[in-house]
């Protein structure tokens, strides 16, 4: 999610700068960050005693933050200070908000996964700014279409867990946790394909072929999350299904921002 539209933004544009590497390495460090800042906020908030996984994460922390720093003094030289400050800005603030969403056990919430699809989405921009000073309008489609992908993929996911917890006794009856979350999830889907079909009309066909594929890709997913088959397939075979999916997906987005 955070690595695919970064090089679709580079597989349009076909060459590199200097700047692409900084780049790339900020977008990687605020995505990073977000795992230390959990065992701290866990330990001050949550654990009564003291873990061993605290002192690593200080480390960690330490070092992501340092080489963090460098990359933005590294991009400094090339971008806007208020694209900088507004981009870190922006990561900062979602990266907080994911943290305390997690400490708290609600890092479900859809709103949240919205905001985290569109925050992983961003490194697009990031990349396009890498190489032009500004971010072309195919960028932004990148950034969008991606964003949206993403939210569908994640919800499909979630519906899949709640289904394998709920049905892994014999007899065992769906929950209503997975019927709200199936029930969100196919919505998104019917969203995008309302949205692919607005993009056949307006003459982007090639986006709307990634939007309607990916639409029909995740929807089949939910149809066959209530059988047994489907359940009982190994989570590392759907990760490789789904890393397929997406991989098309940006395919066709590249290909329709040509």
């Amino acid at each position: 999610m955070l690595l695919q539209p970064f090089i679709a933004a580079l597989l349009v544009y076909h060459r590199l700068t200097w700047q692409v590497l900084p780049a790339l390495a900020a977008v990687s460090l605020v995505f990073l960050v977000r795992d230390p800042l959990i065992v701290l906020a866990r330990q001050k908030w949550v654990w009564r005693e003291k873990r061993r996984e605290t002192s690593a994460a200080r480390l960690y922390l330490a070092i992501e933050l340092m080489l963090v720093l460098l990359s933005g003094a590294l991009l400094l030289t090339a971008w806007p200070l208020w694209i900088l400050v507004a981009m870190g800005g922006a990561a900062g603030v979602l990266t907080i908000l994911a943290v305390y969403m997690t400490v708290r056990n609600r890092q479900r919430a859809v709103w949240l996964q919205a905001l985290s699809a569109a925050g992983l989405s961003s490194s697009a921009l990031a990349a396009c700014l890498a190489i032009s000073p500004t971010v072309p309008p195919w960028g932004w489609w990148i950034w969008a279409l991606h964003s949206a992908h993403f939210l569908s993929a994640i919800l499909v996911v979630h519906a899949r867990l709640e289904a394998r917890i709920t049905l892994r006794k014999p007899g065992a009856q769906l929950t209503r946790a997975f019927l709200a979350m199936r029930r969100e999830a196919a919505i998104v889907q019917a969203g995008m394909a309302i949205a692919a079909a607005l993009l056949f009309i307006t003459g982007h066909s090639l986006y709307g072929l990634a939007l309607a594929a990916a639409a029909a890709f995740h929807l089949l997913d939910l149809y066959k999350l209530h059988t047994t088959g489907a359940l009982s397939l190994p989570m590392k075979s759907v990760g490789k299904r789904a890393l397929a999916a997406s991989s098309v997906f940006t395919l066709l987005v590249v290909a329709g921002s040509l």
